[in-house]
């Protein structure tokens, strides 16, 4: 299972419009998904209609703090191969639940682990901190989309971030690719084109192609609470998520196609 977090501290950048709707998309182009809504505020579970649990045991909440977590509880249907682990308050106070647990950071990934061969992605909406349960989704991906909206305020917040992931990668999670991606960008301002070329030079080939371009549609299909996929079929935005699901496919199933070669030939 490919585990993909979607991450940013800084609020309204399109991180959990990105993790709803990539999530849909992959579900949409046959991949069995997973999505993980580890945001206190339960955003990406509101996305798409649900209610919050009133049991934290049935919340991504218990991935993290449960030893042994009732999946069948925890998990539920979205959609055609879309299923959710739905955010709960209790998220807010993980960091002190955890505090004097033993391996704390990589409580997630022992969660997500049991759950290897029932999926092909799963994808987490991380809360906008850098606290641990933030921490636990770096440890437990495999892949990390940093979503950056293309402004300089933005781009500037993203020190912290990398600082903190280029920790996790020396100490927990040596293997994890980070990502840049666009998002909200408007492609008539040139302050919006000045970031993107900022950031495809700062992440090179780690820079993604695809570029959500900003558009009304993600509101509108957040209050309606539908992915874009179901609100609005072949717009602007479907195509601008449907591309990314697209790249990441090609990226990541390309990457483990080359992986399995070099281990056959050697």
């Amino acid at each position: 299972m490919n585990v993909i977090a979607i991450a940013n501290q800084k609020g309204g950048v399109g991180k959990t419009t990105t993790a709803v709707n990539l999530a849909a998309c992959l579900a949409r182009a046959n991949r069995r998904v997973l999505l993980v809504d580890l945001d206190h505020q339960s955003n990406a579970t509101n996305h798409l209609g649900l209610d919050n649990p009133t049991d934290e045991a049935e919340s991504s909440c218990a991935l993290l703090t449960e030893k042994t977590p009732d999946f069948e509880r925890i998990i539920m249907p979205v959609m055609p191969n879309l299923m959710i682990a739905r955010g709960h308050i209790a998220l807010a106070e993980v960091d002190i639940k955890l505090l004097s647990a033993m391996n704390r950071e990589s409580r997630l990934s022992r969660s997500l682990s049991n759950l290897s061969n029932n999926y092909d992605y799963a994808v987490i909406d991380c809360a906008p901190s850098l606290g641990i349960s933030t921490i636990n989704a770096f440890c437990a991906a495999t892949y990390l989309i940093v979503a950056i909206q293309t402004n300089w305020f933005a781009y500037d917040a993203l020190k912290r971030l990398m600082a903190i992931v280029e920790d996790v990668i020396d100490e927990s999670n040596p293997n994890l690719i980070v990502y840049a991606l666009g998002t909200m960008h408007r492609g008539n301002v040139n302050v919006n084109r000045d970031v993107l070329t900022r950031m495809q030079e700062d992440f090179k080939q780690l820079a993604l192609e695809t570029v959500i371009r900003f558009t009304a549609t993600f509101v509108e299909a957040s209050a309606a609470q539908r992915a874009i996929v179901d609100y609005a079929d072949g717009s602007k935005g479907h195509k601008d998520y449907q591309a990314l699901a697209e790249e990441i496919i090609n990226r990541v199933e390309r990457n483990q196609t080359s992986q399995e070669t070099e281990v056959l030939s050697s």
